[in-house]
C-alpha cells in the first residue's frame, strides 16, 4: 500500500455508504491502487463553500460564467507543491499519472484507451444515468440529509417546474420505463460476452475506468434504492450485475 497525504471529498448521506456514481467512481481507483487517504464528508448545501476555502478548483463554468462545483474532490498533500483536482475522470487520470502500477496490466485508463472511455461514459451517461431520475428521484431523496433534501428539492423542481412528487413515474408507466433501463444493461452485457478470458469485469479480474463508471452506477442504484432498483437489476441479464459486483467487492471498502 502507498503511504500518501490524500483528501477525498465525498458526498454525505443518512448512510453509512456514498450514494453518488462519481464519487464511487474516485473511491473504486483509490482503493484498486490500494493508497491511503482520509474522507471529508459534505453536504451537497455546502459544496461550493467548502471548495472555495480549501482551494480546489470549479468543476465548470455555468452558462452565466458562474463557477460550478461538484464532487468528487481530491487534495493530494503528499508532495510539495499539494495537488488540489476536481470532477472524476481528471482525478482518475491524475492518480493513474502520479501513481502508476509497476504493472502496466492494472493500468486504469492506459493513454490509448482514453477516447474508448470516454465514449463509453457517453453511452452509459445517454443510455442509463440520463433515464434513472422519472423512477429514482424519491429514492435518491430520502437518502438526503436533512438540509440536502431541500435543497435537492429546490433545485429539482425549479428544473423541472413540477413537484418530486410528480417527477417520478408510477404504475404501467414506471414498469415500461425500468424494461428501457434494462435493455440498455443488457446491451451492455452482450458487449462484454464479446471479451474473450475470465473474468467478470471489462478487461477481465483487473479494473478498468469503464468499470469504475459503470461500478460507480451500480453501487448508487444498490444503496440508493436496495428495494426497487438493485432487485430489479441484479435479476437481469441472466445475472450478470450480481457477479459484477461481486468481483468488484473487494474495492468498494469505505472507511
Amino acid at each position: 500500500m502507498a503511504v500518501t497525504k490524500i483528501i477525498f471529498l465525498d458526498i454525505l448521506t443518512v448512510l453509512p455508504m456514498p450514494t453518488s456514481p462519481n464519487t464511487w467512481k474516485v473511491r473504486l481507483t483509490l482503493n484498486y491502487k490500494e493508497l491511503t487517504y482520509g474522507t471529508k464528508w459534505v453536504e451537497t448545501t455546502d459544496i461550493e463553500s467548502v471548495c472555495k476555502s480549501l482551494g480546489i478548483p470549479p468543476t465548470s463554468v455555468l452558462p452565466d460564467g458562474t463557477p460550478k462545483y461538484t464532487l468528487p474532490a481530491l487534495i493530494d498533500d503528499t508532495f510539495t507543491p499539494p495537488a488540489f483536482l476536481s470532477d472524476s475522470t481528471p482525478i482518475i487520470e491524475y492518480l493513474e499519472r502520479t501513481y502508476p502500477d509497476p504493472d502496466s496490466s492494472r493500468a486504469i485508463c492506459p493513454p490509448a484507451s482514453r477516447a474508448l472511455h470516454a465514449l463509453f461514459e457517453y453511452h452509459v451517461a445517454q443510455s442509463i444515468t440520463a433515464q434513472l431520475l422519472p423512477v429514482m428521484v424519491m429514492h435518491m431523496y430520502d437518502k438526503k440529509t436533512p438540509r440536502d433534501r431541500i435543497h435537492f428539492r429546490h433545485r429539482t423542481e425549479a428544473a423541472f417546474g413540477k413537484k418530486l412528487e410528480d417527477i417520478e413515474l408510477k404504475g404501467k408507466e414506471r414498469e415500461e420505463h425500468w424494461k428501457k433501463i434494462e435493455r440498455a444493461f443488457d446491451l451492455l452485457a452482450t458487449f462484454m460476452r464479446t471479451r474473450s478470458g475470465a473474468g467478470e469485469l471489462f478487461t477481465g479480474s483487473n479494473l478498468s475506468l469503464a468499470d469504475c463508471t459503470l461500478g460507480g452506477l451500480l453501487l448508487a442504484l444498490r444503496y440508493d434504492s436496495p428495494d426497487e432498483a438493485w432487485m430489479k437489476v441484479s435479476s437481469w441479464s441472466n445475472g450478470k450485475w450480481t457477479r459484477y459486483m461481486t468481483a468488484l467487492s473487494k474495492w468498494t471498502i469505505v472507511e
